[in-house]
């Protein structure tokens, strides 16, 4: 087996260390990884920063940033939701978003890493 080839059984002690060392029994793999896949995208990933940033941004105000139809924006904020990272609340007619109190434990945090990285170039 060549260095890079992982056993079907290097592959299950591989999950169990991530699953009690780094997620501590408490967290769950597929949801963490998920999550992490929904912050990669580009379009999620702004609305992200925006969120960070402005604190609420009404779903129009979005759109017009972003130049998109609000209508076009919603499979993004609905994944973004969907994930844990958003809350949305009405306000009149409009809809508004914000960070969830998980998203507010990380997001500023790689934020903050891109931004030294952008520094650094």
């Amino acid at each position: 087996m060549s260095e890079r080839e992982i056993s079907p059984n290097d592959r299950t002690e591989a999950r169990k260390r991530v699953d009690s060392e780094l997620l501590e029994d408490a967290l769950d793999l597929e949801r963490e990884t998920n999550r992490l896949s929904v912050v990669g995208e580009p379009t999620r990933f702004t609305i992200l920063y925006l969120l960070a940033e402005e604190e609420q941004v009404r779903s129009g105000e979005l759109a017009q940033l972003l130049d998109r139809r609000q209508n076009d924006l919603y499979h993004h904020l609905n994944a973004l939701e969907d994930a844990g990272l958003v809350e949305k609340f009405r306000d009149g007619g409009s809809r508004v978003y914000e960070l969830s109190p998980l998203a507010e434990g990380f997001v500023p945090q790689v934020l903050d890493a891109v931004r030294a990285r952008a520094r650094a170039v």
